[in-house]
């Protein structure tokens, strides 16, 4: 309940609070339950500023009528003076702890922290950009792999884009001193430090010592926030970035600290999706232990630190739709898989085994390794089953090699069990086996590398976005997978295709099936995904993360100069993703790789771009195709093909987008080569098709080419969703378009984007647009374009409309006058001047020059200099109106 409402539960229960004036959400702060025998009272006021209070008497019934204006027809009890009472943060704790029966919260002015000064010392004047990674594991302090792979490579991604990085390590009992031993962090601490290294108040030790030891989840979360506190402190002037994975919600406190203003203004907290707790027990399926009581609090944690954080990321569709399942809102969050772990130097240098593991290279048969933690989740007890229905001819073959962390067993029945001896158990000495249960994630991987054709089960009933698919998928080995949406979603990633041997999640028969099927050609070498492709993807990921931090970074910086509270503006941070341009850390970044973020290579603005990848991505149904009409070096197409593939709504993707395009260079082209690879290649006449295919090829199974004239090919008739038109260059293309395409458009769904609405020379696009005006309308609620502008196709157009053959004849200056008032009225305003430049044109392609040359005057008048770019380009036209007398 918030403040403002009420909620009558037997016409006993009386809400009270007064209206939240803040930007932060919060409970009632007045609630009282009233007996039976004690009539009650209703205080009223005119206006929150005043200071009298009328008091009346009602009953029960008065609720039921009660619509928020003073009240009639009952007893008034007088008029009373009325004063707010003030209270501070210290007046509350004062209040609370006569109240309430926690600790009594010693009365202090100075609730901040600080590092202890010796530490502070130790410490660079601010640095631009801090990144805090608080998680429970590492890779390289713990041997798991997992979740502490994906801090590792993370904290080396930030690091290398020049990110202050602090790791801060929940659940841990190792002792640091802020001392870093790993080149990517220049700081690391455990929660376990708290009392060591930071300088708490009285009032900060009585909130921890008030937890009992089962609340261990309550008290790293106090402890992360503490932590939060002493970095923005000293570094108040810095940009501080805090990512905490959602298990266990350890960023609950910290996210409720920021939305109250505690970590200033210049602080954003990003939540990742892991394996949270609801996951985890679903996951265990038959395996899974009775709930205990701290498990509902905690989702709760895990859910409130997600749903709240400023940025929340998701690794795969399949984790998201898992938490949607139990009610979470993910509308906010954003699609961010790991990066990849990069392997190649494993690959081309192996590292010396250690002994024990040159004990392992010459296993007695066929390698058949389980690989992942060696619990239920992963598919441990299924996977012992399908070896036992392996025929004996098969068993007496292969050896069999566990490599994963050891841990205690979660079922009931076997919960005396660690893993390892529910394996000896199991297996006993029927079969030739061995169990490696302490290596690093690269030592792992090393080893697997080193054997001889090994066969790597993949055996979780369901995964979040595993590294173990990640990491394998880059090596030359047939893999057994099951197939569930993590494991799919990371394969794909890598586009890993060959040599994996797919089994029905959760089905023992169905994995020993694929086993058999993967031992019978296990000397068969699949082949692997390259390594410039890994780094691509990788760059790609690092570009989609560096986008969000930029953008984060200035959302501070609007909340600092327009908001009191700390709190974002009214403009969601969600279409500042969309909108915004993230140049500023590209740096080390080769921006011909990425035609979303890159100007380079592209005559369309970032956006225009973003909006197509955003489209195809959130909003395009799979109702109809995608056709592109100018595509020249895909930077319309590649966005497209990257929302698409993005998608997850659409099942059937394969050559949905539709390019077309002369690919004939012209001269006016070359001046968006500079400074590009493609530089000086291209002579005017010659045809740049293969480097347009060379370009999509990541996405080119979701494009179908047409190379050549689009007024000779047309449009199989086809149903199209989307039409994305930088192609309509003349009249007689403008003509073409509207009868091969326009009749295949959707009444009530397809869009028209026109990329040339606010550019001076294309004239019929106004007029053509202004007659059909009644069956394609304007989108208003769409980010700014530039010269595009988005039609909704919202009735089917006469067939004599578009069989017409237009030209400026088929216009009078009376609908000319009209369109472009039309036009002006639905332009965003940094645009207005480019079709008052339109307008000029068509002055000076009617042969009016004079009037051309008026326009163009009172257009100057009328607009900023900056403004004039496009009349100043059409002014180049007044002498040389006569080139129009053809369409007129």
């Amino acid at each position: 309940m918030k403040a403002g409402q009420a909620l009558i539960y037997d016409k006993r229960l009386f809400h009270g609070s007064p209206p939240n004036s803040t930007a932060v959400e919060r409970v009632a702060a007045i609630c009282s339950l009233v007996p039976e025998n004690i009539s009650t009272h209703f205080c009223y006021r005119e206006s929150p500023n005043s200071d009298q209070i009328e008091i009346f008497e009602v009953d029960d019934e008065f609720y039921n009528t009660y619509i928020g204006e003073k009240p009639e027809g009952v007893k008034s009890l007088g008029i009373s003076d009325y004063e707010i009472e003030p209270l501070t943060p210290e007046i509350l704790i004062e209040k609370l702890g006569k109240k309430t029966s926690y600790p009594k919260l010693p009365l202090s002015t100075n609730t901040s922290i600080n590092f202890n000064p010796q530490f502070l010392e130790k410490l660079p004047p601010s640095p631009q950009k801090i990144a805090i990674l608080a998680t429970n594991e590492y890779e390289g302090i713990f041997r798991n792999g997992g979740i502490g792979t994906y801090y590792q490579t993370l904290s080396q991604k930030l690091a290398a884009e020049g990110w202050y990085v602090v790791l801060l390590l929940c659940q841990s009992q190792q002792k640091f001193g802020g001392d870093s031993h790993i080149p990517a962090l220049k700081h690391i601490f455990s929660t376990s430090e708290c009392f060591d290294v930071l300088n708490l108040q009285p009032m900060h030790l009585a909130i921890l010592s008030q937890f009992k030891e089962w609340e261990w989840v309550d008290y790293e979360n106090y402890c992360a926030l503490f932590f939060a506190q002493a970095i923005a402190s000293a570094f108040s002037r810095s940009f501080i970035y805090i990512e905490f994975p959602e298990t266990l919600g350890l960023g609950y406190c910290t996210i409720q600290a920021k939305r109250a203003g505690v970590l200033g203004k210049n602080c954003s907290i990003a939540v990742t999706l892991h394996s949270g707790q609801e996951w985890l027990y679903e996951a265990h399926g038959k395996y899974a232990s009775p709930v205990e009581s701290w498990y509902l609090q905690t989702s709760h944690y895990e859910q409130s630190a997600f749903e709240q954080a400023d940025l929340a990321f998701f690794p795969s569709y399949f984790l998201k739709a898992k938490v949607e399942s139990y009610g979470w809102k993910t509308n906010h969050a954003l699609h961010l898989p790991y990066f990849i772990p990069e392997i190649e130097p494993l690959l081309e240098k192996p590292e010396p085994l250690r002994g024990d593991l040159r004990l392992e290279l010459n296993p007695h048969g066929i390698p058949i390794i389980f690989f992942g933690r060696l619990e239920e989740r992963k598919g441990l007890m299924m996977f012992i089953e399908a070896i036992k229905l392996l025929d004996t001819d098969i068993t007496q073959k292969i050896q069999i090699i566990f490599v994963g962390k050891t841990v205690q067993l979660q079922v009931e029945e076997l919960k005396h069990l660690d893993s390892e001896q529910y394996i000896r158990q199991q297996l006993d000495n029927n079969y030739s086996y061995s169990i490696i249960s302490d290596l690093y994630s690269q030592e792992a991987i090393g080893f697997i590398n080193q054997l001889n054709h090994p066969i790597v089960c993949l055996t979780s009933h369901q995964e979040n976005f595993p590294n173990a698919a990640l990491e394998m998928g880059q090596l030359p080995v047939n893999l057994v997978v099951s197939d569930t949406g993590g494991f799919r979603e990371a394969l794909n990633l890598i586009e890993r295709k060959q040599g994996i041997h797919w089994f029905t999640p959760s089905d023992a028969r169905s994995l020993m099936q694929s086993l058999k099927i993967a031992i019978s050609t296990y000397s068969e070498t699949p082949s692997i995904p390259s390594q410039d492709s890994i780094y691509k993807t990788n760059q790609l990921l690092l570009l989609r993360r560096l986008k969000y931090l930029n953008l984060v970074i200035r959302q501070s910086k609007i909340i600092n100069s327009n908001s009191r509270n700390g709190q974002p503006s009214s403009q969601s941070l969600q279409r500042l993703v969309e909108l915004e341009k993230p140049q500023d850390y590209l740096s080390e970044v080769d921006k011909e790789l990425f035609p979303i973020a890159s100007d380079k290579l592209s005559m369309l603005s970032f956006e225009e771009r973003s909006y197509l990848q955003n489209y195809t991505k959130y909003e395009y149904t799979g109702s109809g195709e995608i056709v592109d009409l100018g595509c020249w070096l895909g930077s319309s197409t590649i966005p497209l093909a990257m929302g698409l593939n993005d998608n997850s709504k659409v099942d059937s993707k394969e050559e949905r987008i539709h390019a077309y395009d002369i690919f004939v260079w012209e001269p006016y082209m070359n001046k968006h080569l500079n400074d590009t690879s493609l530089e000086g290649k291209y002579q005017d006449g010659d045809s740049f098709v293969e480097e347009f295919i060379e370009r999509i090829h990541p996405w080119n199974h979701l494009i179908q080419v047409y190379p050549g004239d689009l007024n000779r090919i047309g449009w199989d008739k086809h149903p199209i969703e989307f039409l994305f038109i930088d192609a309509m260059k003349s009249w007689e293309l403008a003509n073409s378009i509207l009868r091969n395409f326009f009749p295949s458009l959707i009444p009530g769904l397809s869009l028209v984007v026109h990329q040339d609405f606010a550019h001076f020379y294309e004239v019929w696009i106004h007029l053509i647009m202004y007659r059909l005006r009644d069956y394609l309308v304007p989108l208003e609620d769409h980010p700014f374009l530039y010269s595009s502008k988005v039609f909704r196709y919202i009735k089917a157009i006469p067939e004599e409309l578009l069989q017409n053959f237009y030209s400026l004849a088929s216009f009078s200056e009376e609908e000319a006058e009209a369109a472009f008032d039309y036009s002006l009225a639905i332009t965003p305003k940094r645009m207005k001047s480019n079709v008052a430049a339109v307008k000029v044109m068509y002055f000076i392609q009617v042969g009016n020059v004079e009037r051309a040359k008026l326009e163009l005057s009172q257009a100057r008048a009328k607009y900023e200099r900056s403004e004039w770019s496009d009349l100043v380009d059409v002014e180049e036209w007044l002498e040389r109106a006569n080139w129009f007398k053809q369409y007129r």
